[in-house]
């Protein structure tokens, strides 16, 4: 059931715009469920609001929903501008695959809201689902037929069950490797605007990192990168860390907080105990260079666990380069670096923020 309107409940402030932290959409499991979390209590209030529209839905909601969430079997989200719940989603995973309900306040559409909760739940049931279904009133398939298209779903048909007695429900499905797809295409412009459970997902630069050095990176003995070439205009931006071959993988990400650059023995003079080498190592690395550059990581956040080039490769559906020293991640380029990292900060963050 996918309705992507709430109506009339007020809020007075809103503040969804990029650079706003106000907006987040948290994901909720068996733990909420079994502790009846204030996340669990607002998705229920949500749902609740549904009742004129679809009578039954209380019902469904404790007869399926809550089971479903306890057992795994679903998924339910609630979305929060300034901690006021403003949106509810459930999905039933499966070989065929459920959006069971979306419902987006007036207030907040065309904010790409319903974009994000298609593609986050696209996501969450990539390694099961072969096809993907959900029903919807027949007004709005064709009020926002553009965007469920958009998700590869190009057809509807008149639902088994219908809900209320004089508008008919419709059914859409579509393959999953098809609404997979575009939501990887997708990725580009979402990256622009939300964070996905802290990880950015406007991230500007790849870089790579030799495996001896991932460790102390991690444990924060190393926060210091030497670089040949590299520009003090990423300042300030985020960047993604990939731990080179043999490892392969990427790890997390950081931000460029200062860039310095100098003659070697200027740079280890300076930054020696950040950099995480011994002199003969940097040595080596800065033999015939007559300038190097450090760049200060700061706000490093691991992801959960590696990602490694196959997976990604695997999600993405494309072969990719890694870069040797750095590489600019390009949202223009399809199935591209910049897609990859998309997916990962989607898989690995529990709540979606707007940056």
């Amino acid at each position: 059931m996918v309705v992507l309107n709430y109506g009339s409940v007020e809020i007075e402030e809103r503040t969804l715009f990029p650079l706003c932290p106000n907006f987040r959409i948290v994901k909720l499991g068996e733990k909420d469920a079994k502790g009846q979390s204030d996340h669990f209590n607002n998705l229920k209030e949500l749902i609740a609001l549904n009742q004129d529209m679809y009578p039954n839905i209380e019902k469904w909601f404790f007869n399926k929903v809550i089971p479903g969430i306890i057992t795994t079997q679903r998924i339910g989200y609630v979305a929060y501008e300034n901690e006021e719940p403003i949106a509810s989603c459930i999905l039933k995973k499966g070989d065929r695959s459920k959006f069971c309900h979306l419902r987006i306040h007036e207030d907040f559409q065309d904010l790409d809201l319903g974009q994000v909760f298609f593609t986050q739940m696209t996501l969450a049931i990539r390694d099961f689902a072969k096809e993907i279904h959900f029903t919807l009133p027949e007004n709005l398939w064709y009020k926002q037929k553009g965007f469920f298209e958009s998700f590869g779903f190009t057809k509807a048909i008149i639902a088994p069950n219908q809900y209320r007695h004089g508008i008919t429900e419709l059914m859409c499905s579509a393959p999953h490797a098809t609404v997979w797809s575009a939501a990887i295409e997708k990725l580009p412009r979402l990256m622009a605007k939300f964070s996905i459970g802290g990880y950015s997902l406007q991230n500007n630069i790849l870089m790579s990192i030799k495996p001896g050095y991932v460790e102390k990176i991690l444990s924060g003995i190393k926060t210091i990168e030497i670089r040949r070439k590299f520009s003090s205009k990423w300042i300030g931006n985020k960047v993604v860390l990939y731990a080179s071959n043999p490892l392969c993988a990427l790890i997390g990400e950081a931000l460029i907080s200062k860039v310095s650059s100098g003659q070697p023995n200027e740079v280890w003079n300076q930054f020696s105990e950040q950099i995480g080498c011994t002199r003969e190592e940097f040595n080596k690395y800065t033999e015939f260079t007559e300038k190097i550059y450090a760049i200060e990581l700061s706000n490093l956040i691991p992801y959960r666990s590696f990602v490694f080039l196959t997976q990604i490769e695997h999600l993405l559906g494309n072969d990719l380069k890694p870069p040797q020293s750095y590489c600019l991640l390009d949202p223009k380029k399809p199935r591209s670096w910049a897609h990859a990292v998309s997916i990962v900060s989607f898989l690995h963050g529990k709540s979606i923020y707007f940056i």
